[in-house]
């Protein structure tokens, strides 16, 4: 009965520490996921440089087309 008894627990504290060491994991990705988004940087990316899209809207509502020509020349890129 004893003996019984030592194998339960040794396999109840086998699984225990499998959970434990599973959630430290969990926990380590986690903890990483939000550090990079919180510095901008990606998580894990396989070129190890990610490209950001930004858009940026500019009202034209002007009422020449020069003065429209004149911002679109600033804030666009050519070419």
């Amino acid at each position: 009965m004893f003996s019984t008894l030592f194998m339960l627990v040794v396999n109840v504290f086998r699984t225990l520490d499998k959970t434990i060491s599973n959630l430290e994991m969990e926990l380590a990705a986690a903890r990483a996921t939000q550090e990079s988004i919180m510095d901008g940087s990606p998580a894990s990316d396989s070129s190890g440089k990610r490209k950001y899209l930004m858009v940026v809207g500019i009202n034209t509502a002007f009422s020449s087309r020069k003065r429209r020509d004149s911002v679109r020349a600033t804030w666009m890129p050519t070419g």
